[in-house]
C-alpha cells in the first residue's frame, strides 16, 4: 500500500532541507581552507567484585573510539565510532552502561562474550550557531537528562529506565539510540534536543520513535532538564495480547537537576515509564505447567548522586529506587507472573583516587534491599578496580 506523507512528515522533511540549505549557504562565504581534527580516546576499566560469597574479576565497560571533525568556515562535518572491548574476558558485569544492543522483548541471557561490540557510530553536520545534526547509533536526548546521575564507576543508572531489559536502550531510543537522527543546539542558557528513529521496523509507521529534551542553565554550576521519549511497536503486537503487560506504546518521561561545584556535586533524576521495560516472569498455568513469559511492566524511578572532591581523592554516595507496577499485571485465574516485592532498592557508596594523570583507582559498594522479578534477593556487591582513560586531539589545516 502506498504511503502518503502527512503534514507533520512534510514539515519534518522541509525543516531538515531548510536547515541544510542555510548551512551550505554559510559555507559558500568560507575561507579556502579546511581544519581537520582527530580525537582518539580509550577507557580501559576492570575490577574485582565480591558478591554471593565469591570473588570474580570483571570487565567494566572498557571502550576505544575516535571522532573526526572537518570544518570549513561556519560548517563542519563529523564522524565518530566507539567500540566496547571485553578486555578481561569477564563473564558478567554490574555496570548497566556495559550492556550492548538487544531487541525490545528479547531477554538477554548473559553478558555478551565477543571481544568487540558496537557502542556508538554516527555521522553529522555542525551548523555553527544553528546547531548540530547527527545520524547513526548515538547517545539519546532522553539520556541528556538521565546522565545527571550516571556518574558512578560501576553501579547506578538502575532507576531511570535508560538501559532497559539488560540492553543499552538502543531499540527504544532511551540509551544509545539505534538508527537515530538527532538535532542539538544551545541558545543562550537553553540546551535543546530532538530525536527520531528510522529503523525501518515493521510497525507501519513513517518513523519508529521520537523524543526531545530541554535543559536550562540556572547558574554556571546548576542546571535542570526534562526529557520525553516514545517508541513505536507494531499495533498487532500491542493489540493481540500475547505479550503480558503490554497495553500500549512504550513511553518514557524524566525530570532532573544537577549541581557541579568546586568541591561538591549533587544530582537527582526522577522517571516514569509506561510499557517501557521488560523482564522474564514465571507462573504455573491451570494445567500445572511452569510458564516463563516475557513480561512488560510500568515503573517509577528515582536516582540520587553526590560527590565530594579533594585534590586527588573523592567520596561518592547515591541511591537508586525503581518500583514496577506489579499489581497491573494480574491475570484472571492465574498468579501474577512477577513477584509482588519486585523492585530495585540500592544504596551506593564509593571512593576514587587519582594517583597520576589518566589513572584512577576506585572502590564501590552496592548495598541492595531489592528483589528480582522472581522474588530472589538482589546481591549486595563490593568492588575494587582501576580505570585508565587516555585521549588526545590533533588538528591540521589544509589549504585549498
Amino acid at each position: 500500500m502506498k504511503m502518503h506523507l502527512t503534514s507533520y512528515k512534510r514539515n519534518l522533511i522541509i525543516g531538515l532541507l531548510l536547515l541544510l540549505s542555510t548551512a551550505f549557504g554559510y559555507a559558500q562565504h568560507a575561507v579556502d581552507s579546511i581544519a581537520i581534527t582527530i580525537r582518539p580516546y580509550a577507557g580501559l576499566r576492570g575490577h574485582s567484585a565480591v558478591y554471593d560469597g565469591k570473588m570474580e574479576i570483571q570487565e567494566n565497560a572498557s571502550r576505544i573510539g575516535t571522532e573526526v571533525a572537518m570544518k570549513k568556515g561556519k560548517i563542519g562535518f563529523v564522524a565518530a565510532a566507539e567500540l566496547q572491548i571485553n578486555l578481561l574476558r569477564g563473564g558478567s558485569s554490574f555496570n548497566a552502561d556495559g550492556s550492548l544492543s538487544g531487541g525490545f522483548l528479547t531477554i538477554q541471557s548473559g553478558q555478551n562474550q565477543q571481544v568487540f561490540g558496537n557502542r556508538l557510530g554516527y555521522l553529522g553536520i555542525e551548523f555553527d550557531q544553528l546547531g548540530r545534526l547527527t545520524f547513526g547509533k548515538q547517545w539519546s536526548v532522553y539520556r541528556d537528562v538521565t546522565s545527571y546521575t550516571d556518574r558512578f564507576n560501576v553501579f547506578g543508572s538502575k532507576g531511570s529506565a535508560t538501559f532497559i531489559g539488560g540492553t543499552d536502550g538502543g531499540e527504544n531510543g532511551t540509551g544509545r539510540a539505534d538508527q537515530s537522527i538527532i538535532y542539538r543546539n544551545k541558545i543562550g542558557r537553553f540546551h535543546i534536543g530532538g530525536q527520531v528513529q528510522a529503523r525501518g521496523a515493521n510497525n507501519h509507521r513513517f518513523m519508529d520513535g521520537f523524543g526531545f529534551s530541554t535543559q536550562v542553565e540556572i547558574t554556571a554550576p546548576l542546571r535542570i532538564g526534562a526529557a520525553f521519549n516514545k517508541a513505536f511497536l507494531s499495533n498487532n503486537l500491542v493489540q493481540d495480547g500475547k505479550v503480558l503487560g503490554l497495553s500500549g506504546q512504550p513511553t518514557y518521561m524524566t525530570l532532573g537537576g544537577e549541581y557541579r561545584g568546586t568541591k561538591l556535586d549533587f544530582s537527582v533524576v526522577v522517571a516514569i515509564q509506561k510499557n517501557g521495560d521488560f523482564t522474564q516472569g514465571r507462573y504455573t498455568d491451570l494445567q500445572g505447567d511452569v510458564i516463563r513469559p516475557t513480561v512488560v511492566f510500568d515503573a517509577k524511578g528515582l536516582e540520587l548522586f553526590a560527590k565530594y572532591k579533594w585534590d586527588k581523592l573523592s567520596v561518592l554516595a547515591g541511591y537508586n529506587l525503581y518500583v514496577p507496577d506489579v499489581d497491573g499485571l494480574k491475570q484472571s485465574n492465574l498468579p501474577t507472573p512477577l513477584d509482588k516485592d519486585f523492585k530495585r532498592n540500592d544504596l551506593i557508596l564509593g571512593l576514587s583516587y587519582q594517583p597520576i594523570k589518566f589513572v584512577q583507582l576506585y572502590s564501590e559498594q552496592r548495598i541492595s534491599n531489592g528483589r528480582t522479578a522472581l522474588g530472589g534477593r538482589e546481591h549486595s556487591v563490593f568492588t575494587i578496580g582501576m580505570k585508565i582513560d587516555l585521549s588526545g586531539s590533533f588538528t591540521r589545516t589544509i589549504a585549498l
